[in-house]
């Protein structure tokens, strides 16, 4: 309907030679020529036609901007399902999302918000929820992980929604590459290393191109893919000259990496995917942020699978003072019965100290079938503060 709609003036209005009168835009949005450029050749006129429209496909769905009083029971699996949805849109709209900034701000406030309140819950719902779009779905996980990361840092509000917001949009340009990548098991092209090299500069240029001035917002999106190790890209910064919040923002976006299943691989456990990180302190990575993410994450993160000493098996339910030893709702007896109602056990006593870190089939039970264990144990009935 909406091809109808939109190319038949098209087919009328450009011409070779002459002027756009209008914007045109893709079907997803995005900002294909500006009004005033210049149709080259008739090849161009032909792709513009087929492809185009005079308006963005849809208009932008709305974004709760006051999250200052969060009362009450809520999900946090549903929440971080309509972030990823809401983020999926403004990656996809591009150039030509209204208000972008505005509503970027607002989700990047939201995830604070909501982490605030129950930390634990979001946490599990990044390793337990599955999403469509893993380019929306990874910014929505790096977001996440800052927001508990940063609940310890002495950051103003400001440059915390400015760090929250350059995880949500350090892809906007390669967020449709991201998710061909998900699935792709061959090497990468040398189109595709280009696009991914360059793409920190050219989301920062799109985000200029979006009205934002914010210098800390695009000196993060710049750099976030700088090493300690003076590899990194676009610049090849040496340690010493990375801004140390682009630094962090490099450490979550590696952690909610390492976290997440691609299609020719399983996700690392998250016990073994923050060890790696930690034995790679001082060399790629700062001690005092490694420290803080294993602190802030637990080596067994809520929505980790465990098994027990007593061998029953269950999800790591919440943090706990010592990194080691969270609680844990038991969903199997030791037998491999299981259980009607999930047990609580704290493993910080001996018989239900954790044994190790199990995977998702080994426990046999859908991730969706324990977004109420959440939903009832929000962060103020937590001991961990």
């Amino acid at each position: 309907m909406q091809s109808t709609e939109h190319k038949a003036p098209l087919d009328s209005i450009l011409k070779v030679g002459e002027t756009l009168p209008a914007d045109i835009y893709a079907a997803n949005g995005l900002l294909l020529l500006r009004k005033g450029h210049y149709v080259l050749n008739e090849k161009q006129r032909e792709r513009l036609v087929a492809l185009g429209m005079t308006h963005p496909a849809s208009a932008l769905p709305p974004v709760e901007s006051d999250l200052a009083r969060i009362s009450g029971e809520f999900s946090p699996f549903e929440e971080i399902q309509y972030a990823a949805r809401h983020l999926d849109y403004l990656l996809g709209a591009g150039l030509s999302a209204r208000g972008f900034e505005q509503r970027v701000r607002a989700l990047a406030n939201r995830l604070l918000a909501f982490t605030e309140k129950a930390p634990d819950g979001m946490l599990a719902s990044l390793l337990l929820v599955p999403l469509a779009k893993y380019s929306s779905a990874h910014s929505i996980h790096v977001g996440i992980i800052l927001a508990v990361l940063t609940r310890r840092l002495a950051l103003e509000p400001p440059a915390r929604n400015s760090l929250i917001s350059s995880a949500l949009t350090m892809n906007l340009s390669i967020a449709s590459l991201m998710d061909d990548l998900h699935h792709q098991s061959s090497p990468l092209s040398q189109e595709q290393r280009n696009l991914i090299e360059g793409h920190p500069l050219l989301s920062s240029a799109m985000l200029r191109e979006l009205g934002i001035t914010d210098e800390l917002w695009h000196l993060l999106v710049q750099t976030h893919h700088e090493k300690w190790d003076g590899k990194g890209y676009p610049y090849r910064l040496d340690k010493e000259n990375i801004e140390s919040l682009s630094h962090l923002l490099h450490l979550a976006d590696v952690t909610a990496a390492k976290l997440v299943p691609r299609t020719y691989r399983s996700a690392m456990k998250p016990n073994t995917a923050l060890a790696q990180i930690f034995m790679e302190a001082n060399a790629l990575f700062d001690y005092r942020f490694t420290s803080l993410l294993v602190k802030e994450l637990g080596i067994y993160p809520p929505g980790s699978f465990v098994q027990l000493a007593n061998q029953e098996m269950g999800v790591v339910l919440s943090r706990r003072e010592r990194a080691d030893e969270p609680c844990v709702a038991v969903l199997r007896r030791n037998d491999g019965a299981p259980y009607n109602k999930p047990q609580l056990r704290e493993a910080s006593t001996h018989e239900y100290r954790i044994l190790q870190a199990i995977d998702q089939k080994q426990i046999g039970i859908r991730p969706q079938y324990l977004a109420s264990l959440w939903a009832r144990h929000r962060s103020g009935s937590s001991t961990y503060k």
